[in-house]
């Protein structure tokens, strides 16, 4: 079934022919790319070959005029190309078959690419053995004594101990509902001010203006409402990041060593720099012009950039507001409060530039010296970019760091709270104003002097170690509240009545524009008497130090992999470098596999033909393993790929064959069951290989069994649905998208020996325009058909928590914003089924500290509802907060002192006449036997998911989020883009092989 209507009004059109032409025209000129070894047991099939013979032709832009227009452009095929489009496909898949049927032995196999495929798979079993990088795996092992433990806010339990603690964030925000009240209100209050003086009939025009106004939805009236709804959450934040630093400031025990005093005074002067920032882009003094600043060709305006909500995110030291625990709404007195985790940056690895930490890549970042700022400057693509990073991270770093010479022999960190940077920075500003590039490369220069001679890092870390040292704290903090209010500035208004009379409105024209420069007229602040508000919303912000207790309650279990009759075809993507050949050479000999090369050299390729060649690479290599599992029965394919780069280094085509294994994985999985795994060959590998055929191996299917048969789930069959999506067609500046839908469905069913299997069952995929993915996804309702049909009547339909930003100040439907789990979206799925349970789940993450030197337990869970929902405060009786699961495996090195959370809520009194609240409530929120054997389904799932080849100190535990591969920063729909030929649109390779595969897979077809 066709999702899309092709060629969107609002969508740039693309067109493929020439370039499937050309790709055409290479396979069937060029030498065969399927080479058979000798002994028949390795296929290697050079595509890379094809695809840079196919990025050396010429090519005509698949967006023609409109590359410059297109923020991604994948599928939104033209009406032209749109029809002959599933011929070219066909042509190409037909020449690929020949190709193949050509390589094979026809004394061997004849020509049936079946029996070729049969001679190269071989039963999982003959993989058992020590882990070797040749695929072999130790698939006989049981992990017995794995165990997870329940944790209480409590601490009145008998043995309780203080395992964890948390810093919660409540942000309240009143006046929402008779906020159109408020407005017109002020606004006839400022007709009598403000034009006092006016004759009557201009004040009588100017009340004509305001009925206008409020009379219509679409005007500057409206328009400033949805403003405010969409912007000032962030602006709370950015403000709670403030308050956050407060709050650790007031329980720092200065008393207690000359460290402790050293680092309060150094958090001091970060928390003094930051309302230093705020009050510098609010000085009602200083016109626009005044914070308009240039480099590289690039400007941007200091007052609008540090107006937004992110302004801080590059300080090495930042709060970090992360992890959406929910949000409730009391109707009676008009507040909306949104509840987040906190935790704090401590300027770790930036791993995409080379693993430097942040204060020393920022640090590069304003160097003209540096290589980073000059390769950074020479990309047309990046450049505009990178001017603009550049400009910021001078105005941030030198109100932030600039300071008392350390290195001085009087020096005293009080010094620097005494230190004003605002003088000298204005200095520099008069350079940044002006046009003469040499003089801001030699102040760029002479700041990053500054503060190495300063010894601002020095700094930094004294503060950092403190606030580690404070995190670690058993003691209990006191809660904190803050009140603020929101301000609108009346200098948003204009102040000539031929203005307003002739515009129609009140309002100046930048409320027309980018909502980004709106900024400036919205502020948060301490409550205080303030002359120059339009409109004035009052909220508050609370921090609240929360404790977590240990229980006895603990449970037991062993896990075993459970392989029998699973069949596997091995492939490699594997890099033609010398190191790469040797290791394929010395350890694949004799394991049968399908093999990708691929060449360094493409990281050299230019924008065009980098397209070209990713393009190509990922077309062909799809179509030759349909071709090759066409007519084969369900095979396990492990995707490894050998490479000579990691995560710090920057390898283009490497970077690509990431996401691309992750794509062909998601594909394959459609069908069979794949996963793919990457291992850095270029160094010592030691744990390495452990760890890669343990992540690779993960899907496998998995037996569970438990110590007390009691805690046995009877459940008979339940199905977890995981949906995610990703944009693949939008122009810059619309709302208008194609994306694409991606899911997951894994399968937990108990067995006849009292064990319980989880696998997973299938992947899918599929392309809608927005409207119909949030009505009517029918590539999700058809796998419930087909879950049906095989006995499953239970079902946890799990999407990421709907990142709130709105005060849902506009929201019109109760369900607005729930996406995935919308009612319409349930009522599709609910179909005219009478006997199935959906049970709607979203999920989001938060961090803890880790206060016990040593967990005994790994594994910890909360499920008391009642003690949940304190912690989320709920009011509203629609999101409820029923599971938590934490890991107690320190995430990073830097960030030793936090573990991940994982929090589960659901929904209730949104789906009536849908759902049967009743049922939720049974399977997910009311203690009882329904709810303890889903959540242990539900922690069995997470069991199965982890990766890590588990250690003699460190047994395996929960993964903390086993939903990353499909939902998340570093998930298949997330390594789904590369860029197109020109411009800065990104392409969709997985929602564009999506459609190849329905081409391919249309009935009646080979």
């Amino acid at each position: 079934m066709n999702n899309l209507s092709q060629g969107g009004d609002d969508l740039v059109s693309v067109d493929y022919e020439n370039l499937l032409e050309k790709i055409l025209e290479v396979l069937q000129n060029q030498q065969n790319p399927f080479n058979l070894s000798e002994d028949g047991n390795r296929l290697l099939i050079d595509i890379d070959t094809v695809a840079a013979g196919v990025a050396s032709m010429p090519m005509n832009n698949p967006l023609g005029a409109s590359a410059n227009s297109a923020q991604a452009a994948t599928v939104n095929f033209s009406p032209g190309f749109s029809q002959r489009f599933p011929t070219q496909i066909r042509q190409i898949r037909d020449r690929l078959q020949q190709l193949i049927e050509l390589a094979i032995p026809q004394e061997n196999f004849g020509d049936s690419i079946e029996d070729f495929v049969n001679n190269l798979i071989s039963n999982l079993e003959s993989f058992k053995g020590d882990e070797a990088l040749d695929f072999t795996y130790p698939f006989d092992n049981k992990y017995k004594g794995l165990q997870k433990q329940r944790i209480t806010f409590r601490d009145n339990e008998a043995g309780t101990t203080k395992l964890l603690k948390f810093h919660k964030l409540t942000i309240t925000v009143g006046g929402t509902g008779d906020f159109n009240a408020q407005l017109r209100k002020s606004l006839e209050n400022y007709i009598k001010v403000q034009f006092a003086g006016a004759s009557e009939q201009e004040r009588e025009d100017l009340g004509y203006v305001l009925e206008d106004l409020v009379a219509n939805q679409n005007t500057d009236f409206y328009t400033l409402k949805r403003i405010l709804d969409t912007e000032t959450l962030g602006k709370l934040k950015k403000q709670a990041q403030i308050h956050y630093l407060e709050f650790l400031r007031d329980n720092i025990n200065t008393g207690s060593s000359n460290t402790n005093t050293e680092g309060a005074i150094y958090l001091e002067v970060l928390i003094r720099r930051l309302l230093l920032i705020n009050q510098y882009i609010d000085d009602v003094e200083k016109p626009d012009g005044d914070y308009q600043v240039s480099y590289a060709g690039e400007s941007v305006n200091y007052r609008d950039w540090f107006s937004r909500a992110d302004a801080f995110e590059r300080l090495p030291i930042i709060p970090i507001i992360d992890g959406y625990l929910g949000e409730s709404k009391d109707e009676n007195r008009g507040e909306l409060k949104f509840i987040f985790g906190l935790k704090l940056k401590f300027g770790g690895p930036v791993q995409t530039f080379g693993g430097k930490r942040v204060f020393d890549y920022y640090l590069d970042v304003i160097d003209p010296n540096s290589k980073l700022h000059q390769a950074e400057l020479a990309d047309p693509s990046r450049r505009k970019t990178f001017a603009t990073k550049v400009l910021t991270t001078v105005f941030l770093y030198y109100f932030v760091f600039a300071g008392a010479d350390a290195s001085a022999s009087d020096y005293t960190p009080n010094l620097d709270l005494e230190y004003n940077p605002i003088p000298r920075f204005e200095k520099a500003l008069l350079i940044l104003r002006g046009s003469d590039d040499a003089a801001k490369e030699s102040l760029l220069r002479g700041m990053r002097r500054g503060f190495e001679k300063y010894k601002v890092k020095s700094k930094i870390n004294k503060l950092k170690q403190v606030l580690k040292n404070l995190l670690e704290h058993k003691t209990s903090f006191p809660t904190e509240e803050y009140p603020l209010h929101i301000y609108v500035k009346t200098s948003l208004l204009e102040r000539d009545i031929d203005t307003i009379c002739n515009r129609g409105t009140f309002f100046k024209e930048v409320l027309r524009g980018n909502s980004k420069q709106v900024l400036k007229y919205i502020s948060v602040e301490k409550p205080h008497t303030r002359t120059n508000a339009l409109i004035t919303l009052p909220a508050s912000i609370t921090i609240t130090d929360v404790h977590y207790f240990s229980t006895d309650d603990q449970q037991s279990f062993s896990m075993e992999y459970d392989i029998k009759g699973v069949r596997g075809l091995p492939v490699l993507l594997v890099s033609k470098d010398d190191r790469c050949r040797k290791v394929y050479g010395e350890g694949f000999q004799k394991r049968k596999l399908i093999a990708f090369p691929y060449s360094l050299e493409r990281n050299n390729l230019e924008s065009q033909p980098a397209f070209i060649y990713r393009f190509t690479f990922s077309l062909l290599v799809y179509i030759c393993m349909k071709l090759l599992l066409n007519k084969q029965k369900m095979l396990f394919i492990p995707i490894l790929r050998l490479q000579v780069s990691n995560k710090e280094d920057d390898s283009p085509i490497e970077t690509f064959m990431l996401g691309f294994s992750m794509v062909l994985s998601h594909l394959l999985n459609q069908e069979h069951r794949a996963n793919a795994q990457g291992i850095d060959i270029s160094r010592s590998l030691n744990f390495k290989i452990k760890n890669a055929m343990s992540s690779l191996y993960s899907v496998l299917p998995k037996k569970f069994r438990f110590t007390d048969p009691l805690l046995a789930p009877e459940i008979d069959k339940l199905a977890i649905i995981i949906v995610s999506s990703r944009e693949s067609d939008r122009r810059w500046g619309s709302s208008q998208k194609i994306s694409n839908l991606m899911g997951e469905i894994v399968g937990v069913v108990p067995q006849t020996d009292g064990s319980v299997r989880i696998q997973l069952l299938r992947t899918f995929s599929a392309n809608y325009d927005s409207q119909q993915m949030f009505t009517e996804p029918t590539a999700i309702s058809d796998e419930i058909h087909k879950l049906y049909d095989m006995g499953f009547r239970h079902f946890l339909y799990i999407a990421k928590a709907p990142y709130s930003s709105t005060l849902h100040m506009t929201q019109r439907e109760e369900d607005d914003g729930l996406f995935f789990m919308s009612r319409d979206v349930i009522r599709h799925l609910k179909a005219d089924y009478t006997d199935i349970k959906i049970y709607p789940m979203f999920f989001d993450k938060y961090y803890a500290v880790k206060l016990a030197e040593k967990l005994e337990v790994s594994s910890l869970y909360i499920q008391d509802t009642m003690e949940l929902t304190a912690l989320v405060d709920a009011h509203s009786k629609q999101s409820v907060v029923f599971f938590n699961l934490f890991n107690g495996i320190t995430i990073s090195t830097d960030d030793r002192h936090y573990n991940g959370v994982i929090s589960y809520a659901t929904l209730l009194n949104i789906y009536q006449n849908l759902l049967d609240d009743e049922d939720i409530r049974k399977g997910l929120i009311s203690e009882g036997a329904l709810k303890n054997q889903i959540l242990q389904y539900l922690s069995l799932f997470h069991f199965s998911r982890y990766q890590a080849f588990p250690k003699k100190n460190q047994p395996i535990s929960f993964k903390l989020d086993p939903y990353d591969n499909l939902i998340g920063d570093y998930s298949v729909g997330a390594r789904s883009f590369f860029k197109h030929m020109t411009g800065n649109g990104t392409f969709n390779f997985l929602a564009f092989l999506t459609e190849v595969r329905r081409y391919l897979n249309a009935p009646g077809d080979k």
